[in-house]
């Protein structure tokens, strides 16, 4: 089995990690870190998820005294890019599922990626990877001015907006539709785990490509398969998509 440390693990992501990992037989759950102000700091992990204590307690950061073979990050960008530099100086694979950064921060990633194998994922469900696949290979069948909008939907508490997703959905349709005009309108509602259109622009008509989270339950389950992946990777920038294309 394979060591796996969560960042972010008294997130809503990191919740459902824990489960899903308790019943998998790939990965061991080794430990999971959360910010100096959680009520959790200190506490078992079996306390968190309401479950039979398993003799792990929630870290701030790293322990250095963990062998981790892997580590998944669901935190804050601040959060996430310390856990990066231990991932970097123990040479340990990352998968980063937290969104939020900033453009100095995303080079900083890129930069630290050229050491250790970094996945980049701000959303790591399988149906976000077919989505931009689809639109990837239908260069095609639009003209290259096409107006194209970005719709994207999510919790109240969702904190970035633009999501992360519709951001890397945009870069995404940019390099491959570069004369495209591109809008991202978003909203926040409810307890939606997140839905995302591409609509392109016809004249009086228009084509539409949606997807929509039913359970939170799809990043997690998406998250191990990308954490899974990437333990064989060599050192590099990768991305969701790159599980299924090759």
């Amino acid at each position: 089995m394979h060591n796996i440390f969560i960042s972010g693990i008294t997130g809503r992501v990191g919740r459902l990690l824990v489960l899903e990992i308790l019943d998998n037989d790939f990965f061991h759950l080794i430990g999971g870190s959360c910010n100096l102000n959680n009520e959790f700091l200190g506490k078992d992990i079996g306390d968190l998820i309401n479950q039979k204590k398993i003799d792990i307690q929630i870290s701030n950061g790293t322990p250095p005294e963990k062998e981790i073979d892997i580590i998944i990050d669901f935190s804050s960008p601040e959060s996430s890019l310390s856990v990066l530099e231990d991932a970097r100086s123990r040479k340990i694979p990352i998968l980063i599922g937290t969104t939020g950064f900033n453009e100095s921060q995303l080079q900083h990633i890129d930069k630290i990626s050229t050491e250790v194998p970094v996945l980049l994922a701000p959303n790591t469900s399988s149906g976000i990877a077919v989505l931009k696949t689809i639109i990837t290979n239908s260069r095609a069948l639009f003209l290259e001015d096409s107006i194209i909008e970005i719709e994207e939907t999510h919790h109240e508490e969702k904190k970035d907006s633009p999501s992360g997703t519709a951001l890397d959905l945009k870069e995404t349709i940019s390099s491959h539709f570069p004369n495209s005009d591109i809008t991202v309108e978003s909203f926040r509602e409810g307890t939606n785990p997140g839905e995302h259109t591409v609509r392109v622009k016809l004249a009086n008509e228009s084509i539409e490509l949606t997807h929509k989270a039913e359970d939170r339950s799809i990043f997690a389950s998406g998250a191990l398969i990308g954490a899974r992946w990437l333990l064989s990777k060599p050192k590099g920038l990768y991305r969701m998509h790159d599980i299924y294309s090759s």
